[in-house]
Parts: C-alpha cells; sequence; structure tokens
C-alpha cells in the first residue's frame, strides 16, 4: 500500500506541473527552405545533412535540392568520403536559425582539407497565378577572377554598356533578386567598370518562367578547355551549364577493333578534311581542337583505297573534351562517344576501366596489393561489357598490381600491370584483343 501511495503522489505532481508551467521547446510556426552549392573544384561528392539525417549529395559545381523544414534552429553538416576509410569525415558544419518564409543557401568553398562556408539569405519568392517572369540571381564563385567582375543579362546583340550591367560582384557575393519576362537572353561577363573587355559570352538560352535560378561562374577543371565554366543552378538540384560561344571543343580518337586496320578519319562526306591520319589499332591519339556543332566522322584505310569502313556521329557543345571510340569485329564495327573524367579529387586516386575485346562478352578487372595474387584479398573489382565506359572508381592511394579475367572466372588473361597511385591521381585500364584469342592486352593511360 505504501509503494502504490508513494507513485500515485509522484504521478499527481508530475501532472500538476505539466498544466500549471510553460512548455520550455520551441514551437514551430512555419517552414524555410535550405540548399548546399558545392564550390570546391577538387572536392569529391559531398554529403550535405541536416544534424546527422541526411538531405542530399552535391557534386562539384551542383547545387543540391532546396529542402524544406520548420523554422527552428539546426545545424548542418558536410561529409566526404576518403578512400580506404570505413566512414565519412566531417569537414564543415554550419548553425542556422531558421526563420518562416526565408530560402538559405549555403556556399562550399576552399578545399576539402581547409573549406569555407558562406551563408546566402533572402526572402522565399512566391510567383503570381499566370506569372510571366522567372527570378535569376548572379554569384561569383569562381577563383578565376581576381578582381570584381560585371554581369550583362540581354537579348541576343544587345552589346554590354556602362549602367546596363545587372551585377557587379565579387568572390563569394550574390546579386539580389531580379525578375525577367521568359524568353532567349544572353549573358555577358566583363571585366568591373569595362564593358569592351568580355570575359565570357554564352550562346543564347531560353529561360522559361515560374523557375528561380542563381547563374555563377565555377572553377575550371582538367576536364574543361575554358578557364571557367558558367552554370545554372535550380531549386529542384544539379545544375546547366551556359556554353561559352567563342570556346571551342576537342577529340581524341581511341582505335580499339583489330580488324579494321590502320586508318585515316575524315569529317566529311567527300573525304576531303582529314582530322587524323595513320591511327592504329590501340593507339590514342592527342585532342584536336573541333568547332562545336554535328560531326560524322569516316574511316578508310590508310593508303589505301577510299572505300569507307567505319562512320560514326557525334555532337559537340563548346568546351567539352570528347573520346571517340571505334570498336568491333569484322562487318560488325561500333563507335562510341565519351566524355573522360580527367578531374582530380582530394580524396582519392580515380581509376577508370574500359574493355575494348571482341574475344571475350565480359571481363572482370581486379587490383590487389603489388606483389600479391588473385588468391590474396582483392581490394578492387569491376566487371566490364565491350566499348561501354563506366564512371570511374575511387581508389585508396597505393602500390597495386591489375589482372583480368574472363567473367567468373580466375584464369588470368592478362595482367600484372602495376597500378601505383597517390591521392589526386587519375589512370586508367584498356584492356585489347591479341593475336593469341585467349590473352588481352591490359595498358595502363595516366592523365598529364
Amino acid at each position: 500500500m505504501k509503494q502504490s501511495a508513494v507513485l500515485l503522489t509522484l504521478a499527481t505532481v508530475l501532472f500538476l506541473g505539466a498544466c500549471g508551467g510553460e512548455s520550455n521547446l520551441p514551437v514551430a510556426t512555419g517552414k524555410a527552405t535550405i540548399r548546399a552549392i558545392n564550390a570546391m573544384a577538387a572536392s569529391p561528392d559531398v554529403a550535405f545533412l541536416i544534424e546527422e539525417r541526411n538531405i542530399g549529395v552535391v557534386a562539384y559545381r551542383t547545387t543540391s535540392a532546396a529542402a524544406s523544414y520548420d523554422d527552428l534552429d539546426y545545424t548542418f553538416n558536410f561529409d566526404v568520403f576518403y578512400a580506404g576509410d570505413t566512414a565519412l569525415t566531417r569537414i564543415a558544419s554550419q548553425h542556422i536559425d531558421f526563420v518562416a518564409k526565408q530560402e538559405y543557401t549555403l556556399l562550399l568553398t576552399g578545399t576539402v582539407a581547409s573549406p569555407s562556408l558562406t551563408l546566402w539569405e533572402w526572402a522565399k519568392r512566391e510567383f503570381a497565378t499566370g506569372a510571366t517572369v522567372f527570378q535569376l540571381r548572379f554569384a561569383q564563385t569562381s577563383n578565376y577572377f581576381a578582381t570584381p567582375v560585371d554581369y550583362y543579362f540581354a537579348a541576343a546583340g544587345v552589346a554590354p554598356a556602362i549602367g546596363q550591367e545587372v551585377a557587379s560582384l565579387s568572390f563569394g557575393e550574390i546579386s539580389p533578386p531580379r525578375d525577367f519576362e521568359a524568353g532567349s537572353y544572353v549573358l555577358t561577363i566583363t571585366t568591373a567598370g569595362d564593358p569592351s573587355d568580355i570575359l565570357y559570352t554564352s550562346i543564347e538560352t531560353p529561360f522559361i518562367a515560374l523557375v528561380d535560378l542563381i547563374i555563377s561562374p565555377f572553377d575550371a577543371t582538367a576536364n574543361d578547355l575554358a578557364n571557367f565554366t558558367v552554370q545554372a543552378l535550380g531549386a529542384q538540384g544539379g545544375s546547366t551549364r551556359l556554353s561559352d560561344s567563342n570556346t571551342l571543343a576537342s577529340v581524341e580518337f581511341l582505335h580499339g577493333a583489330m580488324d579494321l586496320g590502320t586508318s585515316d578519319i575524315y569529317d566529311d562526306d567527300t573525304l576531303l578534311s582529314q582530322v587524323l591520319a595513320n591511327h592504329a589499332f590501340t593507339d590514342l591519339s592527342g585532342e584536336i581542337p573541333i568547332t562545336p556543332g554535328d560531326y560524322t566522322f569516316h574511316y578508310v584505310l590508310a593508303g589505301g583505297t577510299a572505300a569507307i569502313t567505319l562512320q560514326g556521329d557525334m555532337v559537340a557543345i563548346p568546351g567539352i573534351r570528347y573520346r571517340f571510340i571505334a570498336g568491333g569485329e569484322n562487318a560488325a564495327f561500333v563507335t562510341a562517344v565519351s566524355v573522360p573524367d580527367r578531374r582530380p579529387i582530394d580524396t582519392a586516386a580515380k581509376l577508370s576501366i574500359l574493355q575494348m575485346s571482341n574475344n571475350f562478352d565480359a571481363i572482370e578487372f581486379f587490383l590487389v596489393n603489388q606483389g600479391e595474387t588473385l588468391d590474396d584479398r582483392i581490394l578492387f573489382r569491376q566487371i566490364a561489357l565491350p566499348v561501354i565506359p563506366a564512371p570511374p572508381a575511387n581508389i585508396a592511394p597505393g602500390n597495386y598490381d591489375a589482372y583480368v579475367t574472363k567473367f567468373g572466372e580466375r584464369d588470368i588473361i592478362a595482367g600484372p600491370v602495376n597500378v601505383n597511385v597517390v591521392v589526386g591521381d587519375v589512370v586508367e585500364l584498356m584492356a585489347f584483343d591479341t593475336v593469341d584469342p585467349a590473352v588481352l592486352d591490359l595498358r595502363l593511360i595516366v592523365t598529364p
């Protein structure tokens, strides 16, 4: 009885305390949104979290999708994965006390080892029903510019002029939002105060109504031909490149078809415009600058007749570095176009795999520690199909041996080939046929 009385008394006290006092817990009154922009040129994909809950993954030159939360206070975190580790590493955090109907953007700059966070904030935009405008902010997120730059945003053919700039910005700054009527526009970036010193001119680009965008330059990487790129970032995440009207593209040719023979390559039907001569089996040519546009490449035997043995199409966009691949076997030649990822990152080496064999449908690439065999610990394994480029894998720095086997088997058909990499290296392994149909030629290609 005494124990029951004590418990009843405690329950009564707790009940009266709850009724007689006010809660100290914060109460939400509305929603705000948050997103992150990754402007670290050598970063891997970065995990973006609210406290310890995932919001999204932010690749370089992209934004996460805008996420909505109650107007309370939160800590937002950024994590990366170092190849070879077993857990993510936290690189930056930012506390924000949300205010209802506000939009927050966290800009991540610097390096993985020394990141910086900049917070941008503005009122959330609500478009009126039937509005014909879009909202645009201009930002500056490229270290390429040592001094402020001006932005001009106008119809094609309108030259920049003093007083017509829509923003003048230094690194890390963003302009107030502005409305523009839906339509096609050209973005021009100039040295601040000098509209004649044009640093960038976009191609004419259509913009639709009812969208909210940020347009900003970002540092170029080894994947780019220009000194910087310009991206449009929307609330849905990702980004779209605004092509530079004054930048060329480039193409390199990879010969992976043993039966094709040494070839000359032309980019016209009349075979008068030669792009590359004496392109031999297993050769990877140097980069060739080309004017952006549509191409059909025609292969003919070098020094032979003008009969076309292979042809394939490619669309070249300004500033992009392409690879045109010839593969397949006699009477069944194929072509493929890829954009190799040459961008080094600060947390791993990058390894790409390419299978150019006709004698094997599927093969497996392996990495083991140098001097070990496939009976020892396998550190990396990837299946590859013919002439299908795959995204690169991030691998830990180390000294490895590479082997190739037929899919599902352990009999070695190529290797070992030494792969010795440090953080920031970008390498490729390519497997080609040999005169022996049971053996492949495995080659290591190192990006300069």
